[in-house]
């Protein structure tokens, strides 16, 4: 698998959408989508700086992960106004447990933390270690990556600052609980008792996690953005039933997803329809890999699967077979080199691809 998911935030509309299949919780009414200072696109998340006890969006990996590293980018405010008052993000067990905690300090040092960065409660943490320098600004936008093995005596913790080891942690012991591993990560989490970390608006953006397993994209990948393409032309194949605009492309073009308004339907097992994408802006030179997004639904009881795969030229590749509930949700896959060369895609590559959503159940 290696690159788990990517998230760029502009195709949701609303933060209301977020918790229908990629995140398990968006909390706090301070915490949403923003147009006010994206790093890419139009949309970052925002969390305002304002006194709530809780504030964070939380993902699951899908299993238990022994490597995780998550990357993103942050724009602060200020700085925290005190110590172990700002976490940044933290990795937890599949009970929902902080196991590692990354701060950011009121300095702008990072500090590392195992179990929960919060206080009070019975909640306890032990730092086990803290950059020797401030690496962190206020009022810039800064890629932060961080890579933990866990375990009870070989642990290990990386931290990356716009590309650059500020923190090398080893030996260490990265568990919190009883189970040695991490299900899930959360961003933007609350750190004291008095949650005075809410008082620094943050904005998050260009945001990706992996693993260690496969042959790309399995360490540190590095400051990226998550660029986010719509569909934009339709081809021959076009079996999908276009409802509520003149054709298919059309009904799945929005960026603020409109659901019944219109969209492509398929009665029958079989029905294929493939799409152009828009291509990447200029100047971009490198491409980790392509995440193909679905917003889809059933419309009555039976069975109703999809399956998405990328198209490049003659060849394609195809995600997993999904099956549908009567609720819109997103569905992902992560295509990490294109079909025809097994090879990370180019610029090019991208710009040339087409997907194919297919009904096969």
């Amino acid at each position: 698998m290696a690159l788990l998911w990517c998230d760029g935030f502009d195709h949701y509309g609303t933060s209301a959408r977020m918790t229908d299949g990629p995140y398990a919780e968006v909390v706090s009414s301070s915490f949403a989508l923003s147009t006010t200072n994206p790093r890419t696109g139009t949309y970052c998340m925002r969390k305002q700086g304002v006194l709530t006890l809780d504030a964070y969006i939380r993902r699951v990996l899908g299993g238990s992960k022994t490597t995780v590293g998550l990357g993103l980018a942050v724009y602060m405010d200020h700085l925290p106004f005190a110590n172990d008052a700002y976490c940044l993000y933290d990795f937890r067990d599949a009970g929902n447990v902080p196991q590692i905690s990354v701060v950011v300090q009121s300095t702008g040092t990072i500090a590392i933390k195992r179990g929960t960065a919060a206080t009070g409660g019975g909640n306890t943490s032990t730092t086990l270690g803290t950059t020797s320098v401030p690496v962190v600004t206020a009022n810039a936008y800064q890629h932060i990556e961080t890579a933990v093995f866990f375990s009870n005596t070989v642990g290990t913790v990386e931290v990356r600052v716009n590309g650059v080891t500020v923190l090398s942690l080893t030996g260490v012991d990265t568990v919190y609980t009883a189970n040695v591993e991490c299900s899930q990560v959360a961003v933007n989490c609350g750190c004291t008792g008095l949650s005075i970390q809410h008082f620094v608006t943050s904005d998050i953006d260009d945001i990706f996690c992996w693993d260690t397993t496969g042959s790309y994209n399995n360490t540190f990948i590095g400051d990226r953005r998550v660029l986010t393409l719509f569909p934009d032309a339709n081809t021959a194949t076009a079996d999908w039933t276009a409802v509520g605009a003149a054709s298919g492309y059309l009904c799945i073009d929005e960026a603020n997803p409109n659901d019944d308004t219109d969209y492509i339907s398929a009665a029958t097992v079989g029905q294929v329809s493939q799409f152009g994408l828009q291509n990447l802006p200029s100047g971009i030179s490198v491409v980790s890999a392509v995440v193909m997004v679905e917003r889809a639904r059933k419309t009555d009881a039976g069975t109703a699967n999809t399956k998405v795969s990328v198209v490049s030229g003659a060849s394609s590749a195809a995600g997993a077979d999904k099956p549908l509930t009567e609720i819109y949700t997103y569905r992902q896959d992560v295509f990490q080199t294109d079909p025809v060369s097994a090879a990370p895609f180019t610029p090019a590559d991208v710009n040339a691809l087409q997907f194919k959503v297919e009904r096969t159940a």
